[in-house]
Order: structure tokens, then C-alpha cells, then sequence
């Protein structure tokens, strides 16, 4: 997340509107997202529908329980609402470049 905030000006100016999801509750999300300084909202998948819709979402199991957790994923989405590119294995360090190197190949996002 800090490295799409240092990098928010350039991915702005390539067109690229980011945000964050989770499942934390909004208020969670503004809080985290003031205490980062994070210039993008962070946005509430409270059920997980969106999660699931993209496939990111796993199962654990612990004992007799199964939780649904959301994998950390980038997916990069195009101006037609098409998947233009997607992480799976996502390294902060120079992540938020390598996604604007993608965004500015792959055309409007």
C-alpha cells in the first residue's frame, strides 16, 4: 500500500486510479487509510462477493472450521473492465512501478 502512495503522482498521470479492497469494515479502511496517508480509498468487501467474483478468495480450514480469507492480489483493470493483468506473488518493493510499466504497455486503465 505505501508503495502505490509514493508512487500515486506518476500512476495519476498514466491514468491509473487505484484503490484497495478488503473485508474490514469502512471504518477500519479510513482509519488504516489515515494512519498510511494513502492519497486512494480503501474499499469494504464486507461479504466477500467481490473477492469471490475475481477468485481470490481461499479456504482455510482450522479444526472443524473453514474460514474464507482474500489472497493479497493486484489486478490491473482496464477502461473497458477488462483484467489487463494480474499478481498473484506480489513483492512490495517496486510493485507499484511494475504495475504502472504494465498499465502504460497495456494502453488506458
Amino acid at each position: 500500500m505505501r508503495e502505490f502512495r509514493v508512487h500515486h503522482d506518476e500512476l495519476e498521470a498514466a491514468g491509473v486510479a487505484v484503490a484497495g479492497v478488503s473485508r474490514e469494515t469502512p471504518e477500519s479502511n479510513a482509519t488504516w487509510a489515515a494512519r498510511l496517508e494513502l492519497p486512494y480509498p480503501l474499499l469494504s468487501d464486507r461479504d466477500g462477493e467481490a473477492a469471490r467474483a475475481l477468485g481470490v478468495m481461499r479456504p482455510v480450514k482450522i479444526g472443524g472450521w473453514t474460514l474464507e480469507l482474500m489472497r493479497r492480489v493486484t489486478v490491473l483493470i482496464d477502461v473497458r473492465g477488462v483484467i489487463a493483468a494480474t499478481w498473484s506473488r506480489v513483492r512490495a518493493r517496486g510493485h507499484a512501478r511494475e504495475v504502472l510499466e504494465a498499465a502504460l504497455r497495456s494502453g488506458p486503465t
